[in-house]
């Protein structure tokens, strides 16, 4: 008989645990040696998990969280340890190329009312919407359109701002046209709102700031 796919039930597992308390773990405060660590490493090189294998190692562990006992456990257990340069750069070297399989997906199961961070809808919508992936994706086609130089200094790159021509609050309709910003770096940024004020601004300021 082939137990592959095969799953016990609910009450099946409770009776298991049931069974099982108070029986410690034979490997219970022992340690696999350096061989057997190097072997299990060997064993498990190039393997990556299917998209349905991470959905479900991310699931399993929704809504879990440590008691204060746990959390204080891995405090006094990661205390005072200092990662080697080698394992640095080996991290280093793991993440080249890699692309999070989360990134740029919202996950409703992680967001609004359902995060941990929730604290009852206190962020302005203003705020909302500049944190949002279309605003994000706005942003980086003004400065594609500009190959990310500043329109006041005419210097590549730096910190930069994706500036809306016409306000952003006054002119809700122009929020993401592209044609409504222009690149710009933090400083003149700054300056341009010191100058002019953060409401009513025009197309005519912008082209006197620009000129100064």
């Amino acid at each position: 008989m082939s137990y592959l796919g095969f799953k016990h039930s609910k009450e099946t597992i409770k009776k298991m645990s049931i069974a099982h308390r108070g029986i410690k773990n034979v490997f219970f405060g022992k340690k696999h040696s350096k061989k057997a660590n190097e072997k299990n490493s060997i064993a498990h090189l190039g393997k990556k998990m299917s998209e349905e294998h991470r959905r479900k190692t991310r699931e399993a562990g929704l809504g879990r969280k440590h008691s204060e006992e746990s959390k204080r456990k891995i405090s006094i257990a990661h205390k005072g340890k200092i990662i080697s340069e080698k394992t640095r750069k080996k991290m280093s070297e793991a993440k080249v190329n890699y692309v999070p399989w989360n990134k740029g997906k919202k996950l409703p199961e992680l967001s609004g009312k359902n995060s941990n961070h929730w604290k009852g809808g206190i962020t302005p919508i203003h705020n909302q919407i500049r944190g949002s992936l279309e605003y994000k994706q706005w942003q980086k086609n003004v400065f594609i359109r500009d190959n990310y130089f500043d329109q006041k200094s005419k210097i590549r790159g730096g910190n930069l701002v994706a500036h809306h021509i016409l306000n952003f609050a006054q002119y809700p309709q122009l929020r993401f046209e592209v044609n409504n910003g222009i690149t710009l770096s933090r400083e003149a940024h700054d300056e341009f709102h010191k100058m002019y004020g953060k409401r009513n601004n025009t197309k005519e300021q912008l082209k006197e700031f620009l000129c100064q």
